[in-house]
């Protein structure tokens, strides 16, 4: 009988959604409208979410948890994976993705990510979990569905580490989320930072709090592992896989975070050690984010689609990576966001390229038409000093590559901005055989 009114629920909910979904378009400050919640087992559940780093940091986690003996189930931007097996591959970021996850009849444990999107259209999909991460807050989506500037942003994000009951994991590098340390003095709050010197982290540890924070021991670059009694070496930077030996610090706080809800979570140090120091920046464990494609006549690293703070984050890796030929960069990005976007990705990689390939994907369009994403990006290049003759364009990613495979050289270094490695990764092999190392 309980399951008969469940899916009677279900199904008057579903016949209600559209309607709920105009009310919040166009009365949201009025309007209070109900949050769909997931019904499943009582399981080890964390909730992370932030504007940058959530896939990463999800999917380290869920490999710490596998460590641990879970069999796990989580759901991100690429798609759903239980046990190590997608189960589909669209964004399921969202309450469609936590349905699935936690539904699942094998799942003994569950990470997900929670974006911003699916909170404004579905609203929280689990009124509790046990554990939850707020990243960061950045205005890359400022100005998109009603949310005007970063205090909105934050209080939407932070819905999610309401949820938390055992324990909440904060950026103590980040403004906002400082903000928040004070409003769970009944949970457990842990803390992560870059900075061995930051003021908010040694209140917290006076306070008789917990932190993780990047610091020089015996003359190397170490995550440690700090309280109230003890500041001990946790993983050293050189044993951080994802962190290539510091190329890539926004996976040293990626890591923090994810160390930080394993440990929430009652998961032995000793198991969070292993699973960091396992866990790869490869295709098979974190595909689209941060790693080189091996195998090539190019040194070839792929990245999720250019937002700006991965921009930044990416211009600021490329400092590190000794190139013998050329520089070149095939991008993307989403097309509902403002103008400031685009003008800032142009800055923040214009100078970092000898050549560009701009391109559209058709989800990614999202109201603009065909063509038009790149036509943005060409003009944002232009602005920051990139010559227009060093810019091509595209309408789709497999064109974007044929073009790519025809302009690189030996030895070139070559980025890629994708929002899909499963569908991404077939076209690339085509078009690439020619330069593969024999």
């Amino acid at each position: 009988m309980g399951s008969f009114f469940k899916r009677v629920i279900q199904k008057i909910w579903k016949l209600l959604l559209p309607f709920l979904r105009v009310l919040r378009g166009k009365y949201r400050r009025y309007v209070l409208v109900p949050d769909r919640r997931v019904l499943g087992p009582n399981i080890p559940l964390a909730m992370i979410t932030g504007t940058k780093g959530k896939t990463t940091t999800t999917r380290m986690l869920a490999h710490i948890l596998t460590k641990a003996g879970h069999v796990v189930g989580f759901a991100t931007t690429d798609g759903v994976v239980v046990n190590g097996e997608y189960i589909n591959h669209s964004d399921a970021s969202d309450y469609y993705g936590a349905h699935t996850v936690l539904t699942h009849p094998s799942v003994t444990a569950a990470v997900l990510e929670t974006a911003r999107g699916g909170l404004l259209k579905f609203g929280l999909y689990r009124d509790r979990c046990n554990v939850a991460a707020l990243l960061n807050v950045g205005k890359e989506q400022i100005g998109i569905e009603g949310i005007d500037t970063l205090e909105q942003m934050a209080a939407l994000k932070q819905r999610v580490i309401n949820a938390a009951r055992e324990a909440v994991v904060l950026n103590a590098d980040d403004a906002l989320c400082v903000g928040m340390i004070g409003q769970y003095r009944k949970l457990r709050v842990i803390l992560f930072s870059m900075d061995p010197q930051n003021q908010i982290v040694h209140e917290h540890l006076q306070n008789g709090g917990t932190a993780y924070v990047l610091n020089k021991s015996k003359e190397e670059e170490c995550i440690e592992r700090w309280d109230q009694n003890s500041k001990e070496p946790f993983i050293s930077i050189s044993e951080l896989p994802t962190a290539a030996n510091g190329m890539f610090p926004q996976n040293i706080a990626n890591a923090m975070a994810a160390a930080a809800l394993a440990e929430g979570m009652g998961i032995p140090l000793e198991t969070i050690k292993e699973g960091l120091h396992s866990f790869r920046n490869s295709l098979e464990q974190s595909g689209g984010r941060l790693h080189f494609i091996e195998g090539y006549t190019q040194t070839i690293l792929l990245d999720f689609l250019a937002t700006v703070p991965a921009s930044i984050a990416l211009a600021e890796s490329l400092e590190r990576i000794e190139v013998r030929g050329r520089r070149i960069c095939m991008c993307t990005t989403p097309g509902d966001r403002q103008h400031w976007h685009y003008t800032e990705i142009g800055e923040a990689l214009g100078s970092h390229f000898d050549h560009f390939i701009c391109f559209d994907v058709a989800h990614y369009r999202r109201g603009r038409a065909p063509g038009e994403i790149s036509d943005l990006l060409k003009s944002a290049f232009v602005t920051a000093g990139v010559s227009p003759e060093c810019i091509d364009t595209a309408r789709e990613y497999t064109d974007a590559t044929k073009q790519l495979s025809r302009v690189v050289g030996k030895n070139d270094l070559v980025v890629i901005l994708m929002p899909s490695t499963h569908k991404f990764m077939p076209v690339f092999r085509e078009h690439f055989a020619m330069h593969k190392i024999t």
